[in-house]
């Protein structure tokens, strides 16, 4: 006849530390998860802005466009992440980040932000 032990606390607590591993080993973050697009017509637009609606990061770059397209792309896709309580950073002259708000939580893109300063 067998018998099971009988579980005590710090055996919850030994599998919940390791369950915390997993995950952590497993979890994707904001900055994997980013997309980075090189930006050339205005067509682009709504894709754009679905990446962001999707909970994506988008870093886009807006070299190869003139200034009014570049402007109006700029000011709609600053409407779509203000919509979406988020945050727009200027990461190079004319390169932009725009993330909703859950994207800044793992701390991964602010890593991001800094690093390229």
């Amino acid at each position: 006849m067998f018998f099971k032990r009988k579980k005590t606390s710090s055996d919850e607590d030994n599998a919940n530390e390791r369950l915390k591993k997993l995950k952590k080993q497993t979890m994707i973050s904001a900055f994997d998860m980013m997309r980075a697009e090189t930006v050339i017509s205005r067509d682009q637009l709504f894709d754009l802005c679905d990446t962001i609606i999707n909970g994506n990061a988008l870093l886009a770059n807006f070299e190869k466009m003139d200034v009014e397209d570049a402007n109006y792309m700029l000011t709609f896709l600053s409407g779509a992440v203000y919509a979406l309580n988020g945050e727009i950073h200027k990461t190079g002259p004319k390169t932009f980040l725009f993330a909703r708000a859950e994207s800044y939580a793992d701390g991964t893109l602010y890593q991001y932000i800094e690093d390229i300063k």
